[in-house]
């Protein structure tokens, strides 16, 4: 059982990291939006260098969402672990 509660911990610890990386990720993409779209910010010389800007921010926020799936699947596949150690175990007391 303790092996169990030590499991669930540390997939606890993974899903609140994703969390905050998440949290992160959304504040970058607010200062690109923000940065592109406020006219006092507006330093760009051109309006194709401010699309550039755009969608270096967009790959930027691909690149982010791409990373938080991988973790969300690293997760998903602990937690079918777990369950697998969840069952062993309620077989294994039957057993006893």
């Amino acid at each position: 059982m303790e092996n169990l509660i030590k499991e669930l911990e540390a997939i606890m610890f993974d899903v609140k990291s994703v969390e905050a990386r998440t949290g992160e990720y959304k504040k970058d993409l607010d200062r690109g939006i923000n940065s592109t779209s406020d006219p006092e910010l507006d330093s760009f010389p051109s309006k194709a260098a401010k699309i550039e800007e755009m969608l270096t921010y967009m790959l930027e926020a691909k690149d982010d969402f791409d990373r938080v799936q991988d973790s969300l699947k690293d997760i998903t596949n602990k937690l079918d672990t777990f369950l697998d150690m969840v069952e062993y175990e309620a077989v294994a007391k039957e057993i006893r």
